[in-house]
């Protein structure tokens, strides 16, 4: 009874208390109470814009980060109390990065006094005490091994002990003892080296399958920014088959293969102390590639080819196009061939022309425009050129010829082998070419230095093509007074003994010479030294 009693009452003094609101809208707080916004979290790290350096680190308050090159192990080594005083150690327990960094690129360690460091992509960080507010970087190449800490440098200079692959100590020029050295890195701590046989730009030592790549693996990055000590218009890279390879003043870079661990620099004594060098900034440019072939001045010759010590080389007029008609032990003997893999020339000659041919006997064989290479075993020192016009089938051999002076079997429009007086047989027959060893002819029709063959619209010309040029250089056995030129509708032909030149349009390939048969044998003869002035 007293609980039904308790209930009515209490239902009786809340329906009292809603009806004694006069007002059934709720009431408004004409003062309440004003939340602040949020503060943003500052990150531990953040990314900076220096307008000197570009994205550079700092604290949480603006204050610049550094790396100390000499720090090449992950272990500081700024330890002392003098040092620790200008470059205050940066920790942070828990590391928060701005947008652009990745957390996973920093670290701890303990150091050697027991504190615990920060480290960005393994080297420890540190302030200086000479940055009085945010965005200062007083400290950036100080005593050359100070560097603001920045998220893109490609490479990193340090100093530090040079340990050889023999475990013994070394200085800068390779002699044994105790000191250190600077040098670069990439940005993982790990030593890049030169190689004392390269060149400039040229990489005179990875094999071209990269079978030799595990043990000098060349660098390879797209570097992007760099500490300040280095000058970036040192840097440049060269194509090695197919791969890029950054260099630095001219010398390609590389990697050790057993350098296991960074810091590591046990290169400079392997195979001997020197052999592969570390590089910086007092690295030497790299000396220019020594040309394999070299243009020398003759007196009586003008330019001719010569391999890298002067000694001449020579064009052997049976070689056909790409391929040796030097194959017997007495020729080789007397005329040995001339190979050099990699081909490097002097200026006023062009690599393209140079090319490499592969024997009969499995040799290897460098040829120019096409032309076989070969030296003369009576040439007893460089600059002898004794070998020219023996046999009148050996030629010094020259860049600037317009003409050669060969020695084959003619062998005609219908498949038949002639001799040099049109009548069928073997055997061979000298006639002039061009410098491609294409045959030149003349027209039995013809009178001196008059073409009666050419129509004046040239419509017949595909089959005849006349010869132009503006001869240079010649063959010695040839004459300079017996060439002359004409005027045939415009177009300038070159004549020989008064014979108006010809090519035959049927002919291929070079060496080719099947117009001696065409319409008939004799019509279209070849020219040499024995053909007689036209009249």
């Amino acid at each position: 009874m007293k609980n039904i009693f308790l209930v009515l009452f209490v239902s009786a003094f809340l329906l009292q208390s809603c009806s004694s609101d006069d007002d059934p809208a709720p009431k408004i707080d004409d003062d309440p109470i004003q939340m602040d916004d949020p503060v943003p979290e500052v990150n531990s790290v953040q990314l900076g814009d220096d307008a000197t350096l570009g994205k550079i680190l700092t604290d949480s308050n603006g204050m610049s980060l550094y790396y100390f090159s000499l720090d090449t192990k992950e272990t500081s080594e700024c330890t002392s109390s003098a040092c620790l005083d200008a470059w205050p150690i940066f920790y942070e327990e828990t590391i928060t990065v701005d947008a652009g960094l990745e957390i996973s690129d920093f670290g701890t360690i303990d150091r050697a006094d027991g504190a615990k460091q920060t480290t960005y992509q393994g080297w420890p960080l540190y302030y200086y005490v000479n940055d009085n507010a945010a965005g200062e970087t007083n400290g950036e190449d100080v005593n050359n091994v100070w560097y603001v800490a920045k998220p893109d440098y490609s490479l990193m200079y340090v100093r530090t002990q040079l340990v050889g692959h023999d475990g013994l100590n070394y200085l800068g020029d390779y002699t044994e003892g105790d000191g250190a050295t600077s040098y670069i890195t990439d940005i993982d701590g790990n030593t890049l080296y030169i190689f004392i046989n390269d060149r400039k730009d040229t990489n005179n030592f990875t094999n071209s399958d990269f079978s030799n790549d595990g043990a000098w693996p060349i660098f390879e990055m797209d570097l992007d920014k760099i500490p300040s000590i280095l000058d970036m218009a040192d840097f440049g890279s060269i194509d090695v088959f197919g791969r890029t390879q950054v260099t630095y003043k001219g010398w390609p870079l590389y990697y050790f293969g057993q350098d296991m661990a960074r810091g590591d620099n046990k290169g400079i004594s392997f195979p001997f102390p020197g052999a592969w060098p570390i590089a910086n900034v007092d690295t030497p440019m790299a000396p220019e590639p020594e040309s394999t072939v070299k243009l020398a001045e003759d007196g009586t010759f003008g330019n001719i080819l010569t391999d890298a010590e002067g000694n001449s080389l020579y064009f052997f007029s049976l070689d056909t196009k790409d391929n040796s008609a030097c194959t017997s032990a007495g020729c080789l003997g007397a005329w040995p061939v001339f190979y050099q893999e990699d081909i490097i020339v002097d200026a006023g000659l062009d690599a393209a022309d140079f090319a490499t041919i592969e024997r009969t006997d499995g040799a290897m064989q460098t040829t120019y425009k096409g032309w076989p290479l070969y030296y003369f075993a009576g040439d007893n020192a460089a600059g002898d050129t004794s070998g020219d016009k023996v046999n009148d089938v050996w030629y010094i051999a020259k860049p600037d010829y317009s003409l050669m002076y060969v020695r084959a079997q003619l062998m005609g429009h219908d498949g038949l082998n002639y001799l040099g007086d049109y009548t069928e047989g073997d055997g061979s027959t000298f006639y002039i070419t061009d410098i491609e060893g294409r045959t030149l002819y003349g027209f039995i029709a013809d009178t001196k230095d008059t073409n009666n063959y050419t129509s004046s619209d040239f419509s017949n010309d595909s089959v005849w093509p006349i010869f132009e040029m503006d001869l240079d250089k010649i063959p010695s056995i040839l004459d300079p007074a017996d060439f002359g030129s004409i005027d045939v509708f415009g177009r300038t032909q070159v004549t020989y003994k008064g014979w108006p030149l010809y090519y035959f349009g049927q002919d291929e390939a070079r060496g080719d010479n099947k117009g001696i048969s065409f319409p008939a044998p004799g019509v279209w003869p070849i020219l040499n030294v024995d053909s007689p002035p036209l009249e």
